[in-house]
């Protein structure tokens, strides 16, 4: 590796890091939904009934093909109410510390697409395969999309 390429990889995660930092202002660490019975469903209208869960697998003879997939499922049926997947190119090395950076475009993607064509199925609550705060700058890949997915 050239000292140019190196001084180009240590500014990205310089920016990366600021990135995380702002955007960590942002984070929720409490929810109210643990509040309420999540076996009496009758207490409250605000215990979440649609559950999410995305993740971003690669192909293992060419690591930058990557296929994003998210999918919906009703909480008190656990029946699927919705499953979508994305095949993309991610050229973005992965870089430990910064895998929000890499896997998140794809996985707001299908976020936002299930919020915009079929709102009535998006998730109250989305599980991510990825740290949240116990990353070690307490602002991964789960906090990321989080945020970014509002």
């Amino acid at each position: 590796m050239e000292l140019s390429e190196s001084n180009g990889i240590l500014k990205q995660r310089m920016l990366w890091q600021v990135e995380q930092e702002r955007l960590k202002k942002f984070l929720v660490v409490y929810d109210d939904f643990a509040t309420t019975n999540s076996h009496d469903r009758s207490n409250s209208e605000f215990l979440p009934r649609f559950i999410g869960g995305i993740d971003v697998s690669f192909h293992k003879k060419d690591p930058e093909l990557a296929c994003g997939v998210l999918v919906v499922i009703d909480m008190d049926t656990l029946d699927v109410l919705y499953e979508d997947f994305k095949i993309v190119r991610l050229t973005l090395p992965y870089i430990p510390g910064f895998l929000a950076f890499r896997e998140s475009p794809v996985l707001l993607d299908l976020i936002q697409k299930v919020v915009k064509e079929h709102p009535e199925l998006a998730p109250d609550v989305i599980m991510v395969d990825g740290n949240g705060i116990l990353h070690p700058r307490g602002f991964g890949l789960a906090c990321h999309v989080g945020v970014l997915a509002n």
